[in-house]
């Protein structure tokens, strides 16, 4: 059998990936009727790391040892994720999955704006268009009245913000640190934070809820090791639209298990926000490779 390019692996390895966020999702819905969101993040955080160290021992059948000289940037990257994470956990809750998932497209948007504003990027009316042209899919998807935007979307465009902070500090790390270690650190220090607001809210938790946390951690844990190894294989620019197939694979899920529908707003602005993401991307990309050959 023909092996497959380096540019179909990527492919594969990212709507995978996304498969795994959407069915993350699932899990953490399925979750909210008996468990706070709390709760579910310091849990998750705890089967995340064990099952990171498994992967590891199983991979190189030796207890791993996870070695960096960047600890102060995985601290950072973890006290950021973990505030994402619990907006993110938190809006699961309240609002329709795909709804949600829609809204959660703006985090390219929002690290294009944070790269602009604090690693003073130049940002000429092309992209500054693109990221109205996104704001634009917002609104839409939202589509506020007069009293303006329902307070549970915030929660998501704040993980959103925050995962866009993550981002940039993720994308300094991986050129030392390889995409197991980035995990394993992401959760160990996700663990101290997250537990304070979980004490305050646990709950008991039986044989059910277990099982679910594991696939909560487990589809978690995969997806961000399949998007590291895409992203080693091929352009940003290429995968970027395939991220848009969350709400594919969501939409599909939550109708079968919830009888959610994806109604046209969603589905419009959704396209207007991807479509300004993988602008902003192939921008992006043009630049750097003019910058390379000058």
């Amino acid at each position: 059998m023909k092996p497959l390019s380096p540019t179909i692996e990527a492919i594969v390895l990212m709507l995978m990936a996304m498969a795994c966020f959407s069915a993350m999702n699932i899990a953490i819905r399925l979750l909210a009727h008996t468990m706070p969101s709390t709760q579910m993040v310091l849990l998750r955080n705890c089967c995340s790391l064990v099952l990171i160290v498994l992967w590891e021992t199983a991979l190189h059948r030796r207890i791993p040892v996870f070695k960096t000289h960047r600890l102060t940037g995985h601290f950072w990257r973890a006290s950021v994720g973990i505030v994402a994470m619990e907006l993110w956990f938190h809006a699961i809750t309240l609002l329709p999955l795909t709804l949600a998932t829609a809204l959660s497209f703006t985090t390219p948007i929002f690290s294009t704006i944070i790269a602009i504003i604090f690693l003073k990027e130049k940002a000429g009316i092309r992209r500054w268009s693109a990221i109205a042209i996104g704001f634009i899919g917002v609104l839409i998807i939202l589509h506020p009245g007069i009293s303006g935007i329902s307070a549970d979307a915030l929660f998501v465009i704040g993980s959103s913000t925050m995962m866009a902070v993550a981002g940039v500090l993720v994308k300094t790390l991986s050129r030392t640190e390889p995409p197991e270690t980035i995990v394993f650190y992401m959760a160990l220090f996700m663990i101290p934070w997250s537990i304070p607001l979980a004490v305050a809210n646990w709950n008991g938790t039986n044989w059910h809820e277990w099982q679910l946390l594991f696939f909560v951690a487990l589809f978690s844990t995969a997806a961000h090791l399949l998007m590291a190894r895409a992203y080693r294989r091929a352009d940003m620019v290429m995968l970027m639209p395939f991220d848009f197939s969350r709400l594919v694979f969501t939409s599909i899920l939550a109708y079968l298990l919830f009888g959610e529908t994806l109604d046209t707003p969603t589905l419009c602005g959704s396209l207007l926000i991807v479509a300004s993401t993988v602008y902003i991307a192939h921008r992006e990309a043009r630049i750097r490779k003019r910058a390379a050959a000058a």
